[in-house]
């Protein structure tokens, strides 16, 4: 691959990242309510939508199913939907990216308006940038497909980028670069304009060493690209957390700038948030001969410590239970997806922290939000002074999904019950796939345990 990387369309492109990395930053635009364009909303993974104000803390006990979309059978995963231009685009474990349109579906025709077909599995959200949605499969490959569809039923890719191995995670853009992971413990980046061919070489590749898988989805900020790894040995099962330079290295084959040990794995959702010069990540249980302890949540110098191996600058007391669903950041609030509760009769949904910490080295909780099932949970999402976690099960009665929301600010006591339990079907299989917010919508995908149907569930106030 390396002689293809030395063309000069792959030179140009990789100036053009760093000048992007290293200039000044462009004024931001203002949040769109209609967009939600790729995991998290945007690529520092904030899990928020500051712009849309259909949903407050009196209003969402009216939350109720508004329509559905079938966009598969026995293909939902922990790929969530994503919304730009008045399209929805959700990909499942049988490889097809599905496109609906988001007028229609509110108006009662809720059809797939096109089709993308890959190789293998998507198992992440799509991204949308520009005239592109993007999104990565298990067959090796990162797909471009038109995002205004082409004017048929199924549509081919614009470009494909190839992988060394099968990416199971959602893309990340950010200023006209693709990012992705992939299994074999890569990082891709590729210029979101392709390179003039139907198969296209990444700007640079980042590897990290053996035993690593690069599941989760890379977060971008302060200039560089963080993503977290599961670290696969015989004698354990942890993670770690890379940084490597958005711009490279100047070579095909990059290292990362610094990494961290995070005490737990790192898989799937469960990705980086940054914040300023802050770096935010999570890590569930570790299996080895270390003992798994209670801190699974850790703040570290977005820029690094000078040395290849970080120490957080905090960390953060998760309980008896790790992490699970993933990160949302609001209003100087970190909300950490966990099952751990103080309440022996309750379960954990999330927990509450001081963003900024406490002035000690390792900080406690808040306060937690919980119900009284375990189950797998979305990342918290928050919108209009509401956190909102999809989980399944969600009562346990008999295997259902619902949608959970709760006051942003707490509720004035260090365990909260949910403001609202809107049920999204009580026969369910559900993986913990992200939700989605735009144009006064909750967006989330669920699968039927009768028959496999796959459908992605709009949520608005009635």
């Amino acid at each position: 691959m390396s002689h293809t990387l030395r063309n000069a369309s792959s030179v140009l492109a990789l100036a053009l990242v760093t000048a992007l990395a290293s200039g000044p930053a462009a004024a931001a635009a203002p949040p769109d309510p209609g967009t939600w364009a790729q995991f998290a909303r945007t690529a520092i993974h904030p899990n928020t939508a500051p712009a849309e104000t259909a949903f407050t803390p009196a209003n969402v006990s009216g939350l109720a199913v508004s329509w559905k979309a079938r966009f598969g059978q026995f293909a939902s995963g922990q790929g969530g939907a994503a919304v730009a231009g008045g399209r929805v685009y959700i990909g499942g474990s049988d490889g097809v990216l599905s496109v609906f349109s988001l007028p229609g579906c509110a108006a009662g025709s809720c059809v797939r308006r096109w089709r993308g077909i890959t190789g293998n599995g998507i198992y992440g959200t799509p991204a949308v940038t520009g005239r592109l949605v993007l999104v990565g499969s298990a067959d090796h490959f990162l797909y471009a497909f038109p995002a205004r569809g082409c004017g048929k039923a199924v549509c081919k890719p614009i470009w494909r980028g190839r992988l060394h191995d099968a990416a199971l995670a959602s893309v990340a853009v950010a200023d006209g670069v693709a990012y992705l992971g992939d299994f074999g413990g890569r990082i891709y980046a590729f210029s979101v304009n392709g390179c003039g061919a139907q198969v296209c070489a990444p700007i640079w590749t980042g590897r990290a060493g053996p035993n690593l898988e690069f599941n989760t989805i890379p977060a971008v900020g302060h200039g560089h690209v963080y993503i977290g790894a599961l670290l696969n040995t015989p004698d354990d099962a942890s993670g770690r957390l890379f940084a490597f330079r958005v711009g490279g290295c100047g070579d095909p084959v990059c290292r990362p700038q610094w990494s961290a040990d995070l005490l737990g794995q790192s898989d799937g959702t469960l990705s980086p948030l940054v914040s300023g010069s802050t770096v935010f990540m999570g890590s569930g249980t570790r299996f080895s001969d270390f003992p798994n302890g209670t801190r699974h949540l850790f703040a570290f110098a977005a820029g690094g410590c000078g040395k290849q191996v970080c120490q957080p600058l905090r960390s953060y007391e998760t309980g008896d239970s790790d992490l699970t669903g993933g990160l949302a950041l609001s209003g100087g609030l970190l909300y950490a997806g966990s099952q751990s509760t103080p309440d022996p009769n309750t379960v954990g949904v999330f927990t509450a922290f001081a963003a900024a910490g406490c002035g000690a080295s390792v900080c406690g909780p808040l306060w937690t939000a919980v119900n009284f099932a375990s189950g797998f949970e979305s990342p918290p999402v928050v919108a209009g002074g509401v956190v909102f976690v999809a989980k399944g099960p969600a009562s346990g009665f008999p295997v259902d999904e619902a949608v959970l929301s709760y006051p942003a600010s707490g509720c004035g006591a260090r365990i909260c019950l949910p403001l609202s339990f809107t049920s999204v079907g009580d026969q369910q299989f559900y993986l913990g796939a992200p939700i989605a917010i735009a144009a006064h919508t909750l967006l989330v995908p669920t699968e039927s345990s009768v028959d496999g149907t796959d459908d992605l569930v709009a949520l608005q106030v009635h």
